[in-house]
C-alpha cells in the first residue's frame, strides 16, 4: 500500500479491524512484501536459478551517480552468482569515476525476514578489493519513519585520479551459509519503556530470520575529495602491486587476491548465460505530517492522541506504546503524556 500523507494513514488507522496494526500502514517497505515475506519462495529458486556468470568480469554492473538514493529489490528477477560462500541473487554498481571520495551506505531493511548484506568491492581489472561484511552491518533500532535495519557505511578513496586499483565495482550479495541464521530486534515495547524511564517489560526481542530475497536501500554521496572517513580503502598504484598483494594459489570457488595479471575471483558454473541487471526499484516517497521547523501538524497530534486513547481503553496497552513511540519520533509533543494519563485513568 502507497502512502502518500500522515494523515491519511491515520485516518485509515482508525477504520482498521483490530488485526491491522499502524506498523502494517506506515512502513513504506509494504509494497514490496514478496521479497521481505517469502523466505521459502526465494530459497527455493536460489536452489534451482542457474549461474549467470564464471567471474566478476562478465557481471553486469548499473552505473551509479555520485549522488544517488534508491531501493533496490533483490528477488526472483535478480541474476544469481556463485560466491566463496555459496550461491546468492546479487546487485552490481559501477561506481562513478570523476567524483571526489564517496561515502557509500547500504541499508537492508528487516521485515518478517532480512537480506544480510555482504559486498565484494573490486578494482578496474576486477579484483577484489575488500570484503565489506558483519563487522561494518550494525542493527539500526526503527525510528520516525523508518524500520528496523542493517545498515553499512564505508568510503571509496579517489584521491589518485587515474589509478587502476581504484575501487571501481561493488556487488552486493547475502552469503548462503548464514541463510539458517536470524538477527535479533529490539521489541518496540522496550523502546517505549526507556524513553518513559519505566521499567523494561521484559518481552522476548523478535528473531529474524534471514532471507535470500530483500530489499537494500543504496545510497552515494560524493565528498569531494575529502577524505579521512572510516572504513576506507587506499589504493596503491600499479607498480606496487606485486609487492602488496599475497601470492595465494587458486583453489576452486575461493576468493583470491591475484596478481595484476589474474582474475580476482573464479567461480564454478556449468552454465553461462546472459547476465541480467539488478533491479532497481524507485524511492518511494516518505509520508509528510509535520509543519515547518520539524513539529508535528495539529491535526496528525490530535488523530495520534485519539488511536492512543482508544488502545490503552480496549486494554492494548503495548499497541498504545507503540504508537505513542511512533508519534513522539515524528514530532509529537503529547503523545508521551497522553499515554501516561490514559494507562492513569485506565487504573481508576
Amino acid at each position: 500500500m502507497k502512502v502518500t500523507r500522515l494523515t491519511t494513514v491515520l485516518l485509515l488507522a482508525l477504520s482498521a479491524s483490530a488485526c491491522s496494526t499502524l506498523e502494517d500502514v506506515i512502513v513504506p517497505t509494504s509494497e514490496y512484501k514478496n521479497v521481505l515475506d517469502n523466505r521459502e519462495a526465494a530459497a527455493s529458486q536460489l536452489a534451482q536459478a542457474s549461474i549467470c556468470c564464471q567471474d566478476f568480469t562478465h557481471l553486469t554492473y548499473t552505473p551509479l551517480p555520485g549522488v544517488y538514493k534508491q531501493l533496490v529489490s533483490i528477488g526472483a528477477s535478480s541474476p544469481v552468482f556463485n560466491f566463496t560462500e555459496g550461491r546468492s541473487f546479487f546487485a552490481a554498481y559501477q561506481l562513478p569515476q570523476n567524483s571526489g571520495d564517496l561515502r557509500i551506505t547500504l541499508s537492508a531493511q528487516i521485515d518478517k525476514t532480512v537480506f544480510v548484506p555482504r559486498v565484494v568491492m573490486l578494482d578496474a581489472q576486477f579484483r577484489v578489493t575488500r570484503i565489506i561484511d558483519d563487522k561494518i552491518f550494525k542493527y539500526v533500532p526503527a525510528q520516525l519513519l523508518d524500520g528496523d535495519q542493517l545498515q553499512g557505511v564505508f568510503t571509496i578513496d579517489r584521491t589518485m585520479a587515474g589509478n587502476p586499483n581504484n575501487e571501481t565495482y561493488m556487488v552486493v550479495y547475502t552469503p548462503e551459509n548464514g541463510l539458517n541464521d536470524t538477527t535479533t530486534i529490539t521489541h518496540p515495547s522496550k523502546l517505549m519503556a526507556k524513553s518513559l524511564a519505566v521499567v523494561d517489560p521484559g518481552i522476548k526481542d523478535p528473531e529474524i530470520p534471514h532471507s535470500a530475497w530483500g530489499l537494500v536501500k543504496v545510497e552515494v554521496e560524493d565528498l569531494s575529495g575529502n577524505s579521512g572517513e572510516a572504513n576506507i580503502y587506499k589504493p596503491a598504484y600499479q607498480d606496487t602491486v606485486d609487492a602488496m598483494v599475497p601470492k595465494v594459489d587458486p583453489a576452486p570457488n575461493k576468493l583470491v587476491v591475484a596478481a595484476p595479471a589474474a582474475t580476482a575471483v573464479v567461480a564454478s558454473s556449468t552454465a553461462v548465460q546472459t547476465p541480467a541487471a539488478a533491479t532497481v526499484m524507485p524511492a518511494t516517497p516518505a509520508p509528510t505530517g509535520m509543519a515547518a521547523g520539524g513539529t508535528m501538524l495539529a491535526e496528525t497530534e490530535q488523530l495520534y492522541n485519539q488511536l492512543i486513547e482508544k488502545a490503552v481503553s480496549g486494554g492494548d496497552i503495548e499497541k498504545a506504546m507503540q504508537l505513542a513511540t511512533e508519534a513522539e519520533r515524528a514530532g509529537s509533543a503529547t503523545a508521551k503524556a497522553t499515554l501516561v494519563n490514559a494507562i492513569k485513568r485506565s487504573q481508576k
